[in-house]
């Protein structure tokens, strides 16, 4: 009697206490079958499913729930204390990709009117690749160009435009040299939360060097209501002597301040004498939130690197001693404020330096010459095509029927050369949204500098740009805008832009949506300060004089998804013209040259089951010199198809990624492609080639995951650039600590 009357009187008193109820449930796939490992996060808690698919979440009567696993789209559910739920998620399909750089603001790529890439830090973490470069390659439309193995000289060329016309940007500060010279090279992915690629010009919202397109690289950044740290560390070690370290932490103070800090070294002895690489990155990632409208961020990077130089090793020159020593620092910082529900500010200032110093000690500031012999095999015909078949032996007086015998001529040794720039950028932005629409304007200021002939030299940039976008009846999409800049040493010019995307499907069924795209527009790119103030007189001499040369683009594109996003499908057509090219002649720069490309890029990606990604693509360009103040070179000539952007590219990958591990295999193939060698001055073909690699992981659990990755797989010998010899096959493994 007294243990009923002591119930009686302690449920109540338990329920108006507000003693703890656990809202509890199991997950299923479509199938019915459980989900273990799935997070579930209700009520500021969260945790994660049991092998059956259950669980609990104490201390939550009530409360809406994000449910999320690999592989399943994210579901938010109801639940309640008392009764367990029942959850079926749903299989996910191709991601939605949404972009920054196309507009300076959010938004995705079909709606902008741009053929755009987004690489993840999912994608990242599935190809493990240490460089920037590598990360890159198989990206259609882009062609990369590594002149041998890690750390050396990396070109970008996209769309057929030079290696001077894609802008990179980190955190919104433009890396390149003023004039767009840009090396990959020494740029580690470490701390790198994902990176987004715009394809054609966007001179119309970021001026000068983005004449062809933007790659732009966002930091990691840390939670601010996350006060407890978390982080990483890893090792791996590889072919060729490699050692490659990475340590990263990040988290939150009083739910006002998040940071990310991260570091990375990798080195190696490489593969020939002479070729070791070291490459040191710190990063820091640091954000104040003032009010939930305002908001104070900066990030920090820097780069040491150390770089031997062997020269074209794949032509008989081996330089011993040739070395370069790199420093690249960048500091980037954003205020955000929010005024009301309609507009955004932001004000921003961003500061890069680049020191590169390249040093031959070998027999002082006077020359060794170098003397090879080659044999080579030209095939008849309009141009003349060129092959390098290998190095004639020494005792060869007669070339094989079929092929020719050439003298070539290399040197090492030269006096100490010291690249030193910067650039330092102020900006305003405003971003005014309504309905259906978008507007963004700005100002720009810039002043660059450059140390020539041990004397410095600047000069400065003023822009003002404004963009619009506007969708009309849910599913006419317009965007465009129009950049007016003025620069200290080459006047006023206007870089307009305009696109229109149309929805033609949209829903449920075998074809979830189509967007037709239509764009237009003008990029420019600034001749390098080099050019415009270089001095060595009787030999050469800058022109101020020089006028920025010019991209005129059109392009039109078709992007499907099929079986509720579970394909996407892309077709682009461009057509590029390069005007006003800046060229060397005689004594001083001219603006002279005229060239063009056009092409098609095909990519596609499925998702056909939970563990299972397949995808590619495929590039087939053609592009012609079309004026050139050396019609005859064998290189460069009129009628010659444009160096190292081949006409047929593309790239394949698989991906299987089922609960603790995951596993990806692909290649890229690049086709035969014109290339400029200045040994035997008679080699303008490079022979195409494929690129097998492989990665994988696995998570023994929370805190422990060995990794692996392999390069070159079919171990093939071939060159990126003329004389320069890739990685032959390469393997790598190590262990990642995460807590």
């Amino acid at each position: 009697m007294r243990l009923a009357i002591s119930l009686a009187l302690t449920l109540p008193l338990s329920f108006a206490l507000g003693i703890a109820h656990a809202a509890d449930g199991v997950v299923v796939d479509p199938a019915g079958r459980p989900v273990s490992g799935a997070r579930v996060e209700c009520a500021g808690k969260s945790t994660t499913t049991t092998t059956e698919g259950k669980f609990s979440v104490p201390d939550a009567a009530r409360c809406t729930a994000r449910v999320s696993a690999p592989g399943f789209e994210t579901a938010t559910v109801e639940l309640d204390a008392g009764s367990t739920a029942r959850i079926a998620l749903t299989i996910a399909g191709i991601g939605e990709r949404i972009v920054v750089s196309a507009t300076r603001h959010e938004t995705n790529p079909e709606e902008a009117g741009v053929a755009a890439t987004v690489l993840t830090a999912a994608d990242l973490e599935t190809r493990q690749n240490p460089i920037l470069g590598d990360a890159l390659t198989g990206v259609p439309g882009l062609a990369i160009a590594r002149s041998g193995r890690p750390g050396s000289v990396t070109s970008i060329f996209t769309r057929g435009g030079n290696s001077t016309d894609t802008l990179l940007l980190i955190d919104g500060v433009p890396v390149n040299d003023p004039g767009g010279e840009l090396n990959l090279g020494a740029f580690s992915t470490d701390s790198i939360d994902h990176i987004e690629v715009i394809r054609g010009p966007e001179s119309a919202l970021y001026g000068v060097e983005a004449a062809s397109g933007v790659i732009q690289l966002f930091t990691k950044r840390g939670d601010a209501e996350d006060t407890v740290p978390h982080g990483s560390v890893s090792y791996d070690r590889g072919s060729f002597q490699t050692d490659h370290y990475t340590a990263n932490i990040g988290g939150g103070l009083a739910g006002r301040f998040d940071y990310a800090l991260g570091a990375d070294q990798y080195q190696t002895v490489g593969e020939y004498q002479n070729d070791f690489f070291r490459d040191t990155t710190g990063t820091a990632n640091l954000g104040y939130r003032f009010s939930q409208a305002t908001q104070l961020r900066a990030s920090f990077r820097e780069l040491d690197g150390v770089l031997g130089n062997p020269n074209q090793i794949g032509f008989g020159i081996l330089d011993t001693e040739a070395n370069e020593h790199t420093r690249d620092s960048l500091v980037s910082v954003q205020l955000d404020d929010v005024r009301g529900p309609n507009f955004v500010q932001r004000f921003s200032f961003g500061y890069h330096r680049l020191s590169d110093l390249t040093v031959d000690p070998q027999n002082g500031t006077i020359p060794i010459l170098v003397s090879v012999e080659g044999l080579v095999r030209t095939v008849p015909g309009t141009p003349e095509r060129t092959y390098f078949e290998g190095l004639a032996p020494l005792s060869m007086t007669t070339a094989p029927p079929g092929l020719e015998l050439v003298q070539g001529y290399g040197y090492l040794g030269s006096a100490p050369f010291l690249d030193l720039s910067s650039r330092m950028d102020a900006d305003y932005q405003g971003t005014l949204t309504n309905h259906g629409g978008a507007t963004v304007f700005g100002y720009s200021f810039e002043h660059q500098m450059a140390n020539i002939s041990a004397s410095d030299y600047a000069r400065d940039n003023h822009a003002g740009y404004i963009h619009h976008q506007q969708v009309i009846a849910h599913r006419l999409f317009l965007s465009g805008g129009v950049r007016l800049e003025h620069n200290s040493a080459f006047g006023m010019v206007l870089t307009p832009r305009g696109a229109a995307s149309y929805l033609l499907t949209g829903g449920h069924g075998p074809l979830s949506s189509t967007y037709l795209r239509f764009s237009a527009g003008l990029g420019i790119i600034d001749p390098s300060i080099f050019q415009n103030y270089a001095q060595n007189r009787p030999y050469y001499w800058g022109n101020q004089g020089l006028r920025p040369a010019k991209t005129v683009s059109y392009e039109f594109g078709i992007a499907q998804e099929w079986f509720s996003k579970r394909l996407r499908t892309e077709v682009s057509a461009f057509d590029n013209t390069f005007k006003d090219l800046i060229e060397f002649v005689n004594t001083t720069w001219l603006n002279v040259d005229r060239s063009r490309a056009r092409g098609i890029e095909f990519s596609a990606e499925a998702k056909p089951f939970r563990y299972l990604t397949v995808g590619g693509n495929y590039t087939r360009m053609w592009t012609r010199v079309i004026s050139s103040t050396t019609p005859d070179d064998p290189f460069n000539g009129v009628g010659d198809e444009l160096p190292r952007r081949p006409g047929n590219a593309g790239a394949v990958w698989v991906t299987l990624a089922p609960r603790r591990w995951t596993f990806q295999t692909g290649a890229r193939f690049v086709g035969e492609e014109q290339d400029v060698e200045y040994v035997f001055y008679a080699v303008n073909r490079n022979p195409g080639y494929q690129d097998v690699y492989a990665s994988g992981s696995y998570r023994v659990n929370k805190h422990f995951m060995p990794f692996m990755r392999a390069g070159n797989v079919l171990n093939s010998r071939y060159s990126e650039v003329l004389g320069y010899p890739a990685l032959s096959r390469d393997l790598h493994g190590g262990l990642r600590v995460e807590w």
